[in-house]
């Protein structure tokens, strides 16, 4: 990590004494990240906030961290950076929200994105290859027949024609090139200050770059030039980041932005991130799930019903709610109970119906065999186990509904699950 710069870890929700820049706290209240009273300040979303040399990471709802673990922290903020990217290119999110997760795709306005593609790129690729093309007498390289038999007499012999001066042609990387030591230059910048935040250390790659004295206006120009003169995709698009990045280092000496990759809305993140690891089947099943019968002369558009995630497990559907709330300061109340309780009832009436049919033959059949429908509401949760039950729910004195268990789920764990990094089969614990 530089050790320039300064990064505070945070929980959404949870208030802090306010020892932060008072004109980034202003701009921060003002774009509805945080609220501030009585000197202490509350986020209101989960997510990254950049600003000059301070990085603020603020984790979601129930999260842990070990203040005493550096390394451990890192991972954590690691895995919370890779969660935000992967939803925001996954999820349908309105313009608002979109601006304070950076910008749309190939539109985004600050560093942090553009430094994460620049290294993205010289991971996965390298450094870009200009090459130089020199023709010499040497019997070194390829021959160059072309030049060879325009420009040099041949000896003839019988049948033969012999050529005893050969024009070779060589191909050498050109480690020099201009292009090259731009693209050098931001991508050790990148690295220096935000590699350690994708998990990259500059220590992993030797980029000399002690030479390069940047004049970032003439280096804009010159890139500009280049891209008039490639047609290769990859150049087009490393080119571009390269001059992106050296714009927004141009502006940041005439302005100070704050750079954001903040959802506040992280229950969509939540939902997600429980739709992948328990493996959803709402788009099959979706088909179900009743629909409401109006008898009204109206052209309204009537809002359908909507489980979060629907499982079946043999003669078992599973009906899930990812419920974002800290159950240690907060609970579901009537309406999230309700209804949760209203999807079980009509589903299974739905299905059980005569006049329940559906076109996959196949899945009907398996529908008319389920035996009971289960509600389950997921908790996101700092404890160490990856899921774990905690108790259940109903409306007292009723005996028409079935419970609705309540399980923990640890949002660490579950977002490494989400990007991949780790696998878990989370439905095989609960309970039948």
């Amino acid at each position: 990590m530089n050790k320039k710069t300064i990064y505070k870890t945070l929980i959404e929700q949870v208030e802090y004494e306010v020892d932060l820049p008072e004109e980034l706290v202003k701009k921060l209240a003002y774009k509805r990240i945080c609220t501030i009273k009585y000197n202490k300040i509350k986020f209101n979303a989960t997510g990254f906030v950049i600003y000059k040399d301070i990085i603020i990471i603020i984790f979601p709802k129930s999260y842990k961290l070990e203040d005493d673990n550096r390394i451990n922290i890192q991972e954590h903020i690691q895995v919370l950076f890779q969660t935000l990217l992967k939803y925001k290119n996954e999820a349908n999110v309105d313009t608002w929200e979109m601006d304070l997760l950076g910008g749309a795709r190939g539109e985004y306005q600050g560093s942090l994105f553009i430094a994460y593609r620049l290294i993205q790129d010289f991971v996965n690729n390298g450094l870009l290859i200009k090459e130089i093309k020199n023709k010499t007498l040497s019997f070194s390289g390829n021959i160059d027949w072309g030049t060879t038999i325009a420009k040099r007499q041949p000896l003839f012999s019988g049948n033969s024609v012999i050529y005893t001066e050969i024009i070779s042609r060589k191909t050498t990387v050109d480690s020099q090139n201009q292009l090259i030591k731009l693209q050098k230059y931001c991508v050790y910048m990148s690295i220096e200050k935000f590699g350690w935040l994708f998990g990259f250390d500059k220590d992993n790659h030797i980029l000399d770059v002690n030479d390069l004295n940047i004049d970032v206006s003439n280096a804009i120009n010159f890139l500009t030039m280049e891209l008039n003169s490639t047609y290769v995709e990859r150049e087009v698009i490393v080119i571009n980041l390269i001059r992106d990045f050296l714009v927004g280092v141009d502006q940041k000496q005439n302005e100070e932005r704050i750079e954001t990759l903040v959802t506040p809305y992280f229950q969509n993140v939540w939902e997600l991130i429980c739709s992948k690891n328990f493996n959803s089947q709402y788009s099959e099943l979706k088909q179900i799930v009743p629909k409401l019968k109006w008898e009204i002369k109206s052209k309204a558009v009537t809002q359908s019903q909507r489980p979060d995630i629907i499982i079946l497990k043999e003669r078992v559907m599973y009906i899930y709610d990812a419920k974002y709330y800290n159950v240690d300061l907060n609970l579901p109340g009537w309406q999230d109970v309700v209804k949760q309780l209203f999807y079980a009832h009509t589903i299974f009436s739905n299905i059980k119906s005569p006049h329940f049919k559906i076109q996959d033959k196949n899945l009907e059949k398996k529908l008319k065999k389920i035996e009971r429908v289960e509600n389950i509401f997921l908790f996101p949760s700092g404890d160490k186990s990856p899921i774990k039950y905690i108790g259940k729910v109903n409306i007292e004195n009723n005996d028409d509904f079935n419970d609705i268990k309540a399980y923990k789920v640890n949002t660490f764990y579950a977002m490494k699950c989400y990007i991949g990094k780790e696998l878990f089969n989370y439905n095989y614990q609960i309970r039948n």
